[in-house]
Order: C-alpha cells, then sequence, then structure tokens
C-alpha cells in the first residue's frame, strides 16, 4: 500500500468519508479507510487507512498501514507502516513496524518502534522496545 509513490493509495477503500463531510464518534472497520472531510473521535481498522490532504483527524487512530497526507492530532498505532507524506503532520505519540517520514512531512511527538525479532540483544533489562 504504501511506500512508491505511484502506489501510494490502497487499491481497494471500503469507508470514505469525503471532503466537506464532519463524523464524531468511533469508526470502526475491517477494511481499508479513507478521510478527506473531519473525523473526531477514534479509528480502528484492520485494513489501512489513509488521511488525505485535506483530511483531519483528532483521534487516537489503530490501522496496519498508515500513510498522512493531511493531519492528525492524537496517538497512533500502525502495525505495519506509517508513512507522512510531504503536506502530512502528526501531532501525537506514534507506535509503528516501520517509520517514513518525507522532507517536509512533520511528527511531533514520541515514536516507538518493536526490535525486529529475528535480532538478538543481549538481556540488559530493558524491554523490548525502543522510545526515541
Amino acid at each position: 500500500m504504501l511506500g512508491k509513490k505511484n502506489n501510494a493509495e490502497p487499491t481497494m477503500v471500503d469507508t470514505v468519508i469525503g471532503k466537506g463531510a464532519r463524523v464524531t464518534g468511533k469508526l470502526v472497520s475491517g477494511g481499508a479507510i479513507r478521510i478527506d472531510g473531519a473525523l473526531e473521535g477514534e479509528v480502528v481498522t484492520e485494513g489501512d487507512l489513509v488521511v488525505g490532504e485535506n483530511g483531519q483527524v483528532i483521534a487516537s487512530v489503530r490501522a496496519r498501514n498508515l500513510l498522512v497526507v493531511g493531519g492528525i492530532k492524537g496517538d497512533v498505532v500502525a502495525g505495519g507502516q506509517l508513512e507522512i507524506a510531504p503536506t502530512g503532520r502528526i501531532d501525537g505519540d506514534v507506535q509503528t513496524g516501520r517509520l517514513i517520514v518525507e522532507p517536509g512531512g512533520l511528527l511531533r511527538g514520541h515514536c516507538q518502534m518493536p526490535l525486529p525479532e529475528d535480532r538478538s540483544q543481549p538481556d540488559d533489562g530493558r524491554s523490548e522496545e525502543r522510545d526515541y
């Protein structure tokens, strides 16, 4: 879904919040979501999430992969990859397996990335996650 500019959006989107739409509450989905409007509350999806250029999210967010072209205010958990485009902005703490911040993209908060399981580290009493 993410990582290449020519493949920056999911091939199939199950739920769309269009430009000009305003949603308040909890959005739960098993598939891909695209937000081009405004959402305040909570977003939980087992699929991918795209916050479009006009998208403004004030919520806690949990998704498989996440592409942020607009803005998010709130904590984010992306089990796979989090990509912040040049116009993207996140104000909140982030936990993700892979982080890409393109030049111009902004992340204001703490970022946690779990250590890969295949990397063996000596046990020094620290947790299996790093906080940067």
